[in-house]
């Protein structure tokens, strides 16, 4: 019997009850009753010790100083008078070897992985003529930028991609602060700006004005001696916040409206006109849009049990993908319409897998694929709708899986999350509206084993979620068995003996596992034509 939600909350009530010392006679009672009653139940109870368990040991190994005697080990791993089943006392035994096995894991491993070294936000996409004031601020092409980079352009034009999709074109002399993948700061220079509807919400700051974009394309530009910055619209309106006085009102500019932003207060800019005919004037880049080699499964079939693929690349072969956990008389059910022609429909039971030995490397790859989850869809319909297992000396053999959130303590539920090895990354959509939402994951495993892994999420197009660290204890450190390698797995979860018994809920549509992290512009080009063609890229570029 799979729990309902309100039921996963209740044990995750009771639970936190029994390891904070809290538990009452009434909570002891119900959950005396679920451990009798629910094999569900027991195998919650074992996840949940085990994670306490293994947040203790962590805790106590990293403790430098005496621990606090109200806190017992003892208590935290008691289970009392219900350990009599013999079945959860070899589930329990089970959770143990595993508890075990990550402890032995190399902690420094962990240590290292609680926070980015370097968190990239951005990179440069297009150049021409560029000449950086030296090599500490220097972006090679097609360059990543970490969060709170400067850049310091001599002279030419760079043009920045931000991970949210905004676009900016420097032009030399210019100095700009990249703060994160919604914001940066303009010292000095001027700057054009370009921010699809997928970015709304993209800021650029300065001592003396903030400007908010509210989907357009502007310009700024600030003096040398920060006196004065200019704001021009060249299309669609942006917010702007004065930063000289406290009694200043933010000023909404519409297209071909400009103003003078001074301590002196907000004015007009002198020769507007002149300054307009500059700024519309387009400006040839060079690109850096390298080949991108892909696998795509349609999902198009009205029956069977396989479902073709098609790939492009030297590296790729098509292969195929194959239901399980499903008869010949229920093929049926496992089609039906998608977002684009056919889908693949996921009961909670069946799973499907096909063969793809890249996957399991340590490149970059992009997963990209359609979603519609149930309104209805419980707690234990929340596991991966797409999953692999990913080799590096790092975390040795770890899953990957993309799903959606069911822990309430960690973020909403129901919004996308990605659990990698190291950590995880959470969205801010909910998902489970029975719509089609367009699911874009973006992975770059690091370079050596300090490097943190990057994780950015796509939900119908928007920036959502960059990765972030696990908690000590998470089953994210788990290692797989050999079986899973080289395979992408949908709709089931992976553990240490292969797949598990959690399925996920939903349909699903046009998967696409491309070689490199994809651009933002290249996934909103995806998600309206469900294609990537290159020329059309390249051309969107310009």
């Amino acid at each position: 019997m799979n729990l309902a939600d309100k039921d996963i909350l209740e044990l995750n009530e009771l639970c936190n009850a029994l390891v904070e010392g809290t538990l009452n006679e009434t909570q002891k009672a119900h959950l005396s009753h679920w451990l009798a009653t629910s094999e569900a139940a027991r195998q919650f109870y074992v996840r949940a010790m085990g994670l306490s368990a293994s947040l203790f040991s962590y805790a106590g190994e990293m403790q430098t100083e005496e621990p606090d005697a109200a806190v017992s080990f003892a208590k935290i791993i008691h289970v009392g008078w219900w350990w009599k089943w013999w079945k959860f006392g070899a589930l329990a035994a089970a959770a143990s070897i595993a508890l075990v096995s990550w402890i032995e894991w190399p902690k420094q491993n962990i240590i290292s992985a609680a926070a980015p070294v370097n968190e990239f936000v951005a990179h440069l996409t297009g150049s021409k003529e560029c000449q950086w004031v030296d090599n500490s601020s220097s972006v090679q092409p097609g360059g990543r930028l970490r969060k709170g980079q400067k850049l310091e352009l001599a002279k030419g034009f760079a043009e920045i991609t931000f991970d949210s999709g905004a676009q900016i074109v420097l032009q030399g002399p210019v100095s700009l602060d990249v703060k994160s993948a919604w914001a940066a700061t303009l010292n000095r220079g001027t700057l054009k700006a370009s921010v699809p509807p997928e970015a709304i919400g993209f800021s650029i700051s300065n001592p003396k004005v903030e400007v908010v974009d509210l989907g357009t394309e502007f310009t700024m530009f600030a003096d040398a001696i920060g006196a004065a910055t200019e704001v021009l619209v060249l299309k669609g309106e942006v917010e702007a916040q004065p930063n000289t006085g406290a009694d200043q009102q933010p000023i909404v500019l519409h297209e071909k409206e400009s103003r003078r932003f001074a301590a002196s207060g907000v004015s007009s800019i002198n020769n507007s006109e002149q300054k307009f005919a500059r700024f519309t004037q387009s400006v040839s880049l060079d690109h850096f849009i390298p080949p991108t080699d892909y696998m795509h499964w349609s999902f198009n079939e009205a029956d069977g049990s396989i479902f073709k693929a098609d790939a492009s690349g030297e590296p790729f072969d098509a292969a195929n993908a194959q239901l399980e956990n499903i008869s010949s008389s229920e093929f049926a059910t496992a089609h039906g319409p998608g977002r684009w022609g056919n889908a693949l429909q996921f009961d909670g039971r069946l799973f499907a897998k096909a063969a793809f030995p890249d996957i399991s490397g340590t490149s970059p790859h992009t997963v990209v694929f359609w979603v519609k989850v149930p309104k209805d869809a419980n707690l234990s319909n929340a596991y991966a709708m797409v999953a692999w297992g990913m080799n590096s000396k790092y975390f040795n053999s770890h899953p990957i899986h993309i799903g959606w959130n069911r822990n309430p303590n960690e973020g909403t539920v129901g919004v996308l999350r990605t659990d990698y090895g190291g950590g995880f990354a959470l969205g801010s959509t909910p998902l489970r509206d029975g719509r089609w939402h367009h699911i874009s994951v973006v992975l770059i495993p690091g370079e050596d084993a300090k490097s943190f892994v990057e994780v950015k999420q796509y939900v119908d197009g928007r920036f959502e979620g960059e990765g972030k660290s696990s908690p000590p204890g998470s089953e994210i450190f788990s290692k797989l068995s050999g079986a899973t390698s080289g395979t992408v797995w949908l709709g089931c979860r992976l553990g240490i003996d292969g797949v598990r018994q959690e399925r996920f809920r939903g349909e699903m549509d046009e998967l696409f596992i491309a070689d490199r992290a994809l651009e933002p512009l290249e996934i909103v080009q995806l998600m309206k034509d469900n294609q990537l063609p290159q020329s059309e890229l390249a051309a969107a570029k310009k």
